[in-house]
């Protein structure tokens, strides 16, 4: 038992000394990120509180709990050996908090005018992370604290071009499968006529929620069970993919049904509404079934 510690650990006093010298580090590294959640309360709650209602960004609560349990596995690999590097650490925590030049508010209704503030918070917690354990620590917790950027509501350019790139892939995989299907359509930009029903693919209906719950778990199922970086941007690149397709399916079922049994299907379901779930779920086993495969790949070209 003597092995695990130093010789005099078991005298109370140096015990204290060497437990608060171990500690040191997490308990200033707490502080730190205690002291900045603390100062970003405002933005964080908002954020927090309205990524619950909003489609665009139901990503965002869980990003946290993510991104700690994803330090957490690795753990062993990151704290092997830390330094102190106030310097650095001190640099990018200023440059963060200048970032949102102390604008905290939002400044419209859309939650990407918090993208400053959130974005502050961010580089902070890097920052303290930083100074607390060093570059080297940082590095090998890279992904990890990376994937908190995900915290950042999109500024409204980047979710309008987001939407836009969903909703237009979306609607041309849609002609593709009624076509495929041999489905009479006229198609006028994002309206598809039936023979006894009009769709309109509009901003709500181009899936970004379910699309960017797969994009990130598809990145996060890429840092654990593969290794090379074309594997992992193979996986990432089918899975987008994926979420188009999986989208369209959805719209077309519901456009047959709407079309051809009753209106209310795609007008006032619980089909319309919770329909998504059970096609996200299977394709999360699409997405696990394709990270199992490129694993297989890897190990037979020795990546």
């Amino acid at each position: 038992m003597s092995d695990k510690f130093p010789p005099t650990y078991w005298n109370p006093w140096v015990r204290s000394k060497w437990l608060v010298r171990f500690n040191l580090r997490d308990i200033s590294c707490l502080l730190l990120v205690v002291a900045n959640i603390l100062w970003f309360q405002g933005p964080l709650t908002l954020v927090l509180a309205r990524s619950l209602d909003d489609q665009h960004y139901s990503h965002i609560i869980l990003i946290p709990l993510l991104s700690v349990y994803l330090l957490y596995l690795r753990r062993p690999a990151i704290f092997a050996t830390v330094e102190w590097s106030p310097l650095l650490g001190s640099i990018l925590m200023m440059i963060g908090g200048a970032v949102s030049l102390g604008t905290k508010e939002p400044i419209s209704e859309t939650l990407g005018s918090l993208s400053p503030a959130i974005f502050s918070f961010v580089m902070i917690c890097w920052g303290a992370f930083l100074f607390c354990y060093g570059i080297q620590a940082v590095r090998t917790a890279s992904f990890g604290l990376g994937l908190l950027a995900f915290m950042v509501p999109f500024p409204s350019f980047v979710l309008d071009a987001i939407v836009g790139f969903l909703q237009r892939y979306s609607a041309d995989t849609v002609e593709v499968l009624f076509s495929t299907l041999g489905i009479p359509v006229v198609r006028e930009g994002f309206i598809f006529t039936l023979s006894d029903f009009t769709i309109l693919i509009a901003e709500e209906c181009s899936g970004i929620r379910s699309a960017l719950a797969l994009f990130i778990t598809s990145l996060v199922a890429g840092h654990l069970f593969l290794r090379s970086t074309w594997g992992k941007m193979a996986l990432v690149s089918i899975v987008v993919l994926l979420a188009i397709v999986k989208n369209a399916f959805r719209i077309v079922g519901l456009a047959l049904l709407a079309n051809y049994v009753d209106p209310s299907f795609i007008t006032d379901s619980i089909l319309h509404r919770k329909g998504g779930i059970p096609l996200f779920i299977l394709s999360l086993v699409v997405l696990y079934s394709l990270a199992w495969l490129i694993r297989k790949l890897e190990q037979r070209l020795g990546g």
